[in-house]
């Protein structure tokens, strides 16, 4: 009997264990080896002689019931344990499942995360490695070059702000242990996405960190090669960091590093420039203004000064074709203003613009200047002069400006006509596009111009009018008109047929214009050569059939789509959402499945994942609508292992959860997480409410549903309101609300739920 009792006791203590965190590891190692010993012991033994007892075993009754919480953590430490079974034999895919389900039982377990990040990063899913990584949980021991690499492809991806927030987790991890050089370049690199950012504090503390690492060298075991490659062109290089250290107002480090730069390059001009604004920046406008005629004198020596960005920051911007920037002609506003010579500026610029009339950043400069100065015939003038040297989406966005300002409307469709014929009728209107729209007067002007230019019969010239015409009209939904000049671009080119027609059909699919939408995308695919067959038409098409309710032929397109373009999973998903759409549940379930199996390997492409995202949410409603709630949940699931932050996932499955009044201690958790990034999301509010209804805080519940009743409820809102102003004894207010629910739920069709709060109501009443 002492194994027995042996082993109740372990049990025992092990339902009773509360802990913050997964158990140490030496206490996990130890179980499956006792295990093993068991087993061992078994095979190397002859089996036992039946046991006979003199007096039956007792059932072991608990000290205590299990709490939530209690079961939460033996969940937690038996996916932990079968992930660390699996990653032994290499599954990798089924470990890393299991460790992410593990982490929602255990989200405060840093040791799960790190178990999770270098398994992802293996499998090649870099993404998902990164999204653990950014979970908020200390990571002592994880790996700073794996949050560096990772923090890599986050930046490549675009996503600057989760990138710094891994590298200064690996900073963080590295804290304590001597600096190398490689925390030498991981601190450059957090400089350079911290300028991207324009966050000049954090990069310039990042560049101070690499300024002193490469004046100490042996500090960081930074020896000569490393150091080359570290600066790379060492004279860009302190430019770089000196712009940052000025816009992080930081002037006597910015010198230092613009010294550095006299040791790589002999360039008066940058030199110059560079002790104007360190002067400007520490009280002596009067110098900063003689160091920059001095620039200015070299005229042959300015190719390599900075493009204007904020606080002299360095950035590309699309006024320099040549190299030269607008920073010199910035500086020198700055400079004049704190001298009192304001009314100087123009003046001055316009002879250095004599001076050099193919230097187009102190053209646009001086431009805009002319124009904010009131003086917009001369600023017209020479942003056309501009132009004719150099398209530029600014210069025709200012000039369509000035001239929609001045009426003069004829002038507006040329220049709008020749911007869309030379860089493109999106670079061309971009933000000017609301603004005429917006304003009635300017939009009937550019039309009525536009019909007495074009006239009845168009010419091929006659195309970008009729298509910017077209855009505008589209914007401000005069659909008609809209129609109305894109068949006259059409007929004006038909060669262009494809642009204006893709332009036209998604401009009537945002504008609630199904039915005209099929029209275009069909006039596109049966008479237009399109690129491959013209997926992209086939794909809008299905959609706007199936917003007309027009299921089969919808499908078809979606088919078609789907074959053209193989390799997307968003025109292979598109016969499901369709079925989705149309209510054919069966169907669209299977659809999705199909999709998932096909594309699921696929990790390569941000896309991808996102439409096999959408599929397991469409997926888990369906089978909420199948009343197949255990398959709901574990679709959300899936979506929660791929993207732990996903607030939509989180408040679906604790809904879910808290409807079947089951795991309410993790519903409450996840909710709260959606609804404070979200505070205003009704279904969030509503989720919370519910949650706290079944937990039985009622006047919380009240308090919450109230908000989540704020703004047009539906049913189910107005319903777990009555219940809830029920419990709180608020009998008049639970009435009300029920009957309003009952209301919405007839609205809606959904004559089960409009009989069940009917029920409540005569119960109620009676």
């Amino acid at each position: 009997m002492r194994n027995e009792r042996g082993i109740a006791t372990f049990s025992r203590r092990a339902h009773a264990a509360r802990s913050d965190s997964i158990l140490p590891r030496l206490s996990l190692f130890m179980l499956p080896l006792l295990c093993l010993c068991l087993t061992i012991s078994a095979a190397a033994s002859p089996a036992p002689a039946p046991l006979v007892l003199d007096d039956a075993p007792e059932l072991l009754a608990p000290r205590r019931p299990r709490t939530e919480a209690d079961r939460d953590h033996i969940e937690a430490l038996a996916l932990w344990a079968a992930g660390r079974t699996h990653q032994q034999n290499k599954e990798y895919a089924k470990a890393l499942r299991c460790y992410q389900r593990a982490l929602r039982f255990d989200p405060r377990s840093s040791e799960i995360v790190q178990a999770i990040i270098p398994i992802a990063d293996r499998l090649d899913r870099h993404a998902v490695a990164a999204r653990y990584a950014l979970i908020d949980v200390e990571l002592k021991d994880a790996d700073p070059m794996l949050l560096r690499r990772l923090a890599v492809f986050l930046a490549g991806e675009g996503d600057w702000t989760s990138a710094a927030a891994l590298y200064e987790k690996a900073v963080s991890v590295r804290k304590d242990a001597k600096q190398s050089a490689a925390d030498v370049f991981l601190r450059m690199e957090m400089g350079r996405l911290y300028l991207l950012m324009e966050k000049y504090g954090r990069a310039a503390e990042c560049f101070a960190h690499v300024v002193n690492a490469v004046e100490h060298p042996d500090e960081f075991a930074l020896d000569a090669h490393l150091s080359k490659a570290l600066l790379d062109d060492p004279g860009q290089t302190y430019q770089l960091m000196g712009e940052c250290f000025l816009a992080a107002d930081r002037p006597e480090d910015a010198r230092a590093a613009f010294q550095k730069i006299e040791e790589h390059s002999l360039n008066n001009a940058m030199r110059q420039y560079n002790l104007a604004r360190v002067n400007a920046q520490t009280g002596k406008p009067a110098e900063a203004l003689e160091a920059l005629e001095a620039c200015f004198a070299e005229k042959g020596d300015r190719s390599d000064l900075p493009q204007s960005g904020p606080k002299g920051a360095s950035h590309k911007s699309d006024l320099s074709p040549s190299g030269q920037g607008t920073a010199p002609c910035e500086t020198l506003a700055d400079v004049l203003e704190k001298l009192g010579k304001k009314d100087e500026l123009i003046g001055r610029l316009e002879k250095l613009h004599a001076a050099e009339p193919d230097n187009l950043p102190l053209g646009y400069f001086l431009a805009a200047r002319l124009r904010d100065t009131g003086k917009t015939r001369q600023a017209e003038s020479l942003y056309r002069k501009l132009l004719d040297g150099k398209p530029m989406p600014a210069g025709y966005r200012e000039l369509a400006d000035i001239l929609r300002r001045a009426k003069r409307f004829d002038a507006l469709l040329s220049v709008l006509g020749e911007s869309v014929e030379k860089i493109g009728v999106l670079n061309t209107l971009g933000g000017e596009e609301q603004t005429i729209s917006g304003d009635g007067e300017s939009l009937r002007g550019l039309v009525d111009a536009a019909r007495k230019s074009i006239g009845k019969t168009p010419d091929k010239s006659a195309f970008c009018k009729a298509l910017a015409v077209a855009v505008l009209a589209l914007e401000a939904k005069r659909f008609e008109t809209a129609g109305e000049f894109f068949g006259l671009a059409l007929e004006a080119d038909p060669q262009r047929a494809d642009e204006a027609l893709m332009l036209w059909g998604v401009g009537l699919l945002s504008g609630d214009r199904a039915a005209e939408a099929v029209v275009v995308f069909r006039r596109a695919i049966d008479q237009t050569a399109l690129p491959n067959g013209g997926p992209a038409f086939h794909f809008y098409l299905a959609g706007a059939l199936a917003l007309e309710g027009r299921v089969d032929k919808a499908l078809a397109a979606a088919r078609i789509a789907a074959e053209k373009n193989k390799s997307s999973a968003r025109h292979r998903g598109r016969a499901a959402w369709v079925l989705y759409y149309c209510r054919r549940h069966d169907e669209a379930m299977e659809a999705y499945r199909e999709l998932i199996d096909e594309f699921d390997a696929d990790h390569a492409f941000a896309e991808t994942r996102e439409v096999l995202h959408e599929a397991r949410m469409a997926l888990s409603n369906l089978a909420v609508i199948k009343g197949d709630k255990p398959q709901a949940e574990e679709w959300l699931e899936q979506v929660l292992d791929e993207f732990p932050d996903d607030l939509g996932a989180m408040n679906d499955l604790g809904y879910l959860w808290a409807d079947q009044g089951k795991n309410l201690r993790r519903a409450e958790r996840m909710i709260r997480r959606a609804v404070a990034a979200e505070p205003e999301k009704t279904a969030y509010r509503d989720s919370l409410g519910w949650v706290l209804y079944r937990t039985q805080k009622y006047s919380e519940a009240v308090t919450e549903l109230e908000k989540a009743a704020d703004d047009e409820p539906d049913g189910v809102v107005l319903d777990h309101l009555g219940d809830s102003y029920f419990k709180t004894g608020q009998r008049d207010k639970a009435v009300a609300a029920w009957r309003k629910a009952a209301e919405e739920f007839r609205k809606e069709f959904d004559t089960e739920k409009a009989k069940t709060v009917e029920q409540k109501l005569l119960t109620i009443e009676n």
